[in-house]
């Protein structure tokens, strides 16, 4: 009214009273239209609060609740008429994160009323009317004071987050079990594929860490009822040495740590809240407890590595405080991962026991001693394959035929077992009886064949039989199916004698194979191998074969042990051999 009396004209409030009429009718319009606008703001208003799909709170100074819309009510479960206090009633205790409640004083709207400041917070609280915990993002902002400098109120924002949460666990826990499958998938390829058991025991914790744990120790039991630390690693490396003080401890395999419990129960353990039990263990070697109290971890699996109901040892995984608690499918995990290195670490026993008998058999049925033939050089030399029972099937031979004449062979029975190492004897021995009968080689392998055939007939090999004139120096060679002699002679040529090659003994029951010829000079070296020699998981036959001939250009004469020397240069740098290797060196003298 004031504002429109300023308006009026200079002298007007003198005017007639129709004219003071006409400013009181325009005066009752504007406040009218005034009115209007801001009922229908006020129709707005409520009409976005009664819609919104967030939940909204308006609350006063003290705290209680003057309204809510019913997206607040639906999202907490309530009806607005018991919407009557804040902060929520017990049932709808909100909790934080990891389920410790929280404080009426540190909820959103009571920050927000001390401090003059938007509050925000992400909290959990009960469904009233289900009990389900729903996960909500709570932001409170207070109204500006007013001209006393008072908080008048203000208003909570709720956002719903547990479909977003309930999204985000499922993605994680996808997440966790596709590493779990990976994890799984490659150590099962590692313990399939490793024979030897300190290899297996030794690389068993590094395949756990850091997917699974934060730390991982392999503990083997003892004669003496102890257990002890052999395989070990840590994500961090400042902690390493600290995991590493383990070996030299030697922990009683009875007690109340998670790993004595495993081994004497047999079953696997998880403990949480592990340093805070540190205390409660008196029996505990003060250095182990040490130890133990350093490395900080919060969360401990214990898994029993079983053999039927015998402990071979305990895979002890561990987790800081700032992972979550090993869950049930992380328990799963490492207890098929134990069982996988129980089946691994016996199998590898009776590899190497396999191994150790087949080794002992080739070398029983070898020959013990080279025959003593003038005018000829002669070493051999035979190494088993660095693990596993790839062993048994490789043999060389040398006999004299009369005449000045003298049998050289060389040989491998097809498979890598006991079996093959008795199937090598028996081969030797028919190659030898029909030496003796038969003086051509093409035709011995021909006999030895159908021998193999009708006798043996799961069994194949391969063989060079030659015969050497020590009086005219003329070698005679027939091959079935093995790599070729090698000829070297003093001034640093090598040739492979690849002109009779033929079929594998026991490939077909009827065996045609021709024989080459060479004249040898004194002083020639001639090399007998098995393809362990030349042949490996990291290069070809054909690449093995330049590799020692080269070897064995090497100028200047050489003697029979020089000439397996040489040939035993081209396995070294190689960290393991898949098979066995068998030599025969001989030089003719001069």
């Amino acid at each position: 009214m004031r504002a429109l009396l300023s308006s009026m004209p200079a002298g007007a409030h003198l005017a007639e009273p129709d004219r003071i009429a006409e400013f009181a009718n325009e005066a009752y319009r504007r406040m009218e239209a005034l009115t209007e606008q801001l009922a229908a703001a006020d129709e707005r208003y409520r009409a976005l609060f009664e819609t919104m799909p967030l939940g909204v709170i308006h609350f006063s100074a003290d705290g209680s609740i003057i309204g809510a819309n019913p997206a607040a009510c639906d999202i907490v479960g309530i009806e607005v008429t018991a919407m009557t206090a804040w902060p929520l009633p017990p049932v709808l205790q909100a909790v934080h994160d990891d389920g410790s409640p929280y404080r009426p004083e540190d909820l959103p709207a009571a920050v927000a009323l001390r401090t003059g400041e938007v509050t925000e917070a992400v909290m959990a609280i009960p469904h009233a009317r289900t009990g389900v915990l729903r996960w909500l993002r709570v932001t409170a902002v207070p109204n500006a004071q007013d001209h006393e400098g008072s908080q008048p109120g203000g208003y909570a924002i709720v956002a719903d987050l547990t479909e977003q949460r309930r999204i985000e666990a499922a993605r994680t826990e996808a997440d966790s079990a596709r590493e779990q499958l990976t994890f799984l998938l490659r150590a099962g390829a590692f313990a399939a594929a490793t024979r030897n058991r300190h290899e297996l025991v030794e690389h068993a914790a590094q395949l756990v860490v850091p997917g699974l744990a934060d730390h991982c120790v392999v503990f083997l039991p003892t004669e003496e009822d102890t257990l002890y630390a052999t395989s070990l690693a840590h994500r961090d490396p400042a902690r390493s040495p600290v995991l590493a003080e383990f070996r030299n401890h030697r922990i009683p395999t009875a007690g109340p740590m998670a790993i004595q419990v495993a081994f004497t129960t047999g079953t696997s353990q998880n403990l949480c809240g592990a340093a805070a039990q540190l205390s409660q263990w008196h029996e505990l070697d003060p250095g182990l407890g040490d130890t133990l109290a350093r490395l900080r971890a919060d969360s401990v699996l214990a898994a029993p590595i079983m053999a039927g109901r015998r402990p071979l040892g305990i895979l002890s995984l561990a987790r800081d405080a700032n992972r979550p608690h090993f869950a049930e499918s992380d328990v799963q995990v490492a207890e098929e991962f134990a069982r996988l290195l129980a089946d691994a670490m016996a199998n590898a026993e009776t590899s190497a026991r396999e191994h150790n008998i087949a080794e002992t058999l080739q070398r029983a049925v070898l020959p013990g001693t080279l025959p003593a033939v003038p005018g000829l050089d002669l070493a051999v030399s035979y190494l088993p394959a660095s693990g596993g029972v790839h062993v048994g099937g490789d043999w060389y031979d040398v006999f004299s035929l009369g005449d000045d004449r003298v049998g050289l062979v060389i040989g491998d029975v097809v498979g890598h077992s006991i079996t093959s190492a008795s199937i090598m004897g028996q081969v030797r021995s028919m190659l030898r009886a029909y030496a003796i009968d038969h003086p051509h080689p093409g035709e011995v392998l021909e006999r030895t064949n159908t021998a193999l055939a009708r006798l043996l007939p799961e069994a194949m090999a391969t063989a060079v039989y030659a015969v050497l004139d020590l009086a005219t120096g003329d070698l005679t060679y027939a091959n079935a199916g093995h790599p070729p002699p090698l000829i070297t002679t003093g001034t640093g040529q090598a040739e492979y004698l690849d002109d009779a090659s033929g079929v594998m003994l026991g490939a077909i029951a009827r065996l045609s194979v021709s024989a080459g010829q060479r004249r040898l000079t004194p002083g020639t070296g001639l090399l007998f191998y098995t393809d362990g020699l030349i042949e490996n998981r990291c290069r070809d036959i054909d690449e093995g074969l330049g590799v020692l001939a080269a070897a064995l250009k090497q100028p200047g004469a050489r003697t029979a042990d020089q000439i397996c020397d040489a040939a035993e240069s081209v396995l070294q740098g190689e960290p393991s051999r898949a098979d066995d290797v068998c030599l025969l060196a001989v030089r003719l003298a001069g």
